[in-house]
Parts: structure tokens; C-alpha cells; sequence
């Protein structure tokens, strides 16, 4: 009977750390879309004011330092690519232009720091740097801690 229970308990102890204990495993798996879920603040590079971007599943909402600088609509994520690439697709807007119009941005995640680059909407070029320049702008936001109720 101890042969079986030895054995047993160290089985359920491998198999607990694999699946619960080890959080490192578990963020290596996390794709970028699930990394951006929550709340971002921070500023667009070279300008004052805060900027700040909810992630709730696909959809985003963005409010720019300006109060009339508010977007609402949805992303999909390239991972694949070098730079990684996202497309902001607009679905709400204080622009009535911009509604409907694909923003192509690059962006980096290192942690709880999300930085995008991103061409006007209905643009079709893609920044291909970090770098504001030729129109494009440039955002450095941090994740906030989850609200607790």
C-alpha cells in the first residue's frame, strides 16, 4: 500500500506545478491579445496630456489628452510579424471621418509597457519604426492594476 501511495503523491505534486504553480509557464503562453486585456495609460511621445486605452476582448476604446479624441472599435493582432502589427479598425468616433477607417500601427510589448506606433486612419502605410515621424504617432502606456470590488 505505501509503494502506491508514494508514487501517487509525487505524481499529484508534478502535476500541481505544472498546471497551477508556475505562473512564468502560463504568461509564455498568454497571447498578445489576452496580455492587453485592461486598462493602459500613459502619453503620446513628444506631447503633454494623458492617454489612455481599455482592451476588453477584440474592442478597444482610446481617449487621446484631447477630450474630443475618442475612438471606440475593434483590433486584430499580427504576432507573426517583425515588428508585431495591429489594425485599429474605428467603429465610433468624435471624426465621423475616421468611422469605419483602419488605423495600421506596429507595437511592442515588454511587460506592463505597450508602445504603438500608428499611421492616420484610412492611411494605408504602416510606421515601420517607433519613431514619430511622417505623420505618425507614437504612444507609451502602462497596464493599471485591476480594480478590486
Amino acid at each position: 500500500m505505501q509503494r502506491r501511495t508514494i508514487p501517487l503523491a509525487i505524481t499529484f505534486a508534478i502535476t500541481a506545478a505544472l498546471v497551477g504553480g508556475c505562473g512564468s509557464q502560463e504568461e509564455a503562453t498568454q497571447s498578445d491579445i489576452e496580455k492587453l486585456q485592461g486598462t493602459w495609460v500613459g502619453q503620446e511621445l513628444g506631447r503633454d496630456g494623458q492617454v489612455t486605452i481599455v482592451f476588453s476582448g477584440d474592442t478597444i476604446a482610446f481617449q487621446g489628452a484631447q477630450p474630443q479624441e475618442n475612438y471606440k472599435g475593434t483590433v486584430v493582432l499580427y504576432e507573426d510579424q517583425s515588428p508585431k502589427q495591429a489594425d485599429f479598425t474605428i467603429t465610433e468616433c468624435s471624426f465621423p471621418d475616421y468611422v469605419g477607417a483602419v488605423s495600421k500601427t506596429i507595437y511592442k510589448l515588454d511587460g506592463n509597457t505597450f508602445t504603438f506606433a500608428g499611421a492616420e486612419p484610412g492611411t494605408e502605410t504602416r510606421p515601420s519604426s517607433f519613431e514619430a515621424s511622417g505623420g505618425n504617432r507614437v504612444f507609451q502606456l502602462t497596464l493599471q492594476p485591476a480594480e478590486t470590488e
